[in-house]
């Protein structure tokens, strides 16, 4: 047996060793493979995308909650029996964990405030190229960041995963960005929601739509 055979040998080896094959890795990941921090990915997405393990956001009729962790070659949602294996406590337990985990990168964003003519505040924005960005704006923090530039009334756009639109109910210009959502959200290769959002004091409830009748 000459070098190249051994060299063959220790390379199927160190594939073995990554759980994968000599040619395109299987269709089945094991959860146990991801890290634990990508275990708890609490997705907003429409309600059309959704699969597996998903509930409706309070109020919603075109947007989920959708239970996902980080797999081998990228996001893919929990299917029934994989979710029960994982959390025996059910959806009850994974919101814990999927809460916890877009409050901690929510610490990691920062608002940039547009104004108007007048110096005002119209809105704030958030954005980040992580999966969790929208989903920050259901974590007890998210409220408490805005109260003293917008107010404790808010209305909220997550036109895909990475954007974040937040103005104040009071004096909002919102819908003198309708033709941009409409298009933020038609344009986007993860959309979240083409709904509006009212954050308040009694948590995060749909609140209308930007979407032209």
């Amino acid at each position: 047996m000459g070098y190249r055979h051994w060299a063959n040998v220790m390379y199927l080896s160190f594939l073995a060793m990554l759980g994968l094959s000599a040619g395109l890795a299987g269709p089945d990941h094991s959860i146990s493979d991801t890290k634990e921090p990508g275990k708890h990915l609490l997705l907003i997405q429409p309600r059309n995308l959704s699969a597996g393990v998903f509930v409706l956001l309070p109020g919603a009729r075109e947007t989920t909650y959708t239970a996902a962790y980080q797999g081998t070659i990228g996001l893919r949602n929990y299917q029934r029996d994989e979710f029960r294996k994982e959390f025996p406590g059910g959806w009850k337990q994974f919101l814990a964990k999927g809460k916890k985990a877009a409050s901690d990168h929510l610490k990691t964003l920062k608002p940039k405030y547009q104004r108007n003519s007048k110096k005002v505040i119209e809105y704030a924005l958030l954005e980040s190229d992580h999966p969790l960005t929208a989903t920050t704006v259901i974590v007890d923090e998210f409220r408490d960041l805005f109260k003293e530039t917008l107010g404790d009334q808010l209305l909220i756009v997550i036109p895909d995963r990475f954007t974040v639109y937040v103005f104040p109910k009071l004096a909002s210009t919102i819908g003198e960005h309708q033709r941009k959502f409409m298009q933020l959200f038609g344009d986007a290769v993860y959309p979240a929601s083409s709904e509006i959002f009212e954050l308040t004091g009694k948590g995060l409830r749909a609140f209308g739509s930007f979407k032209e009748d």
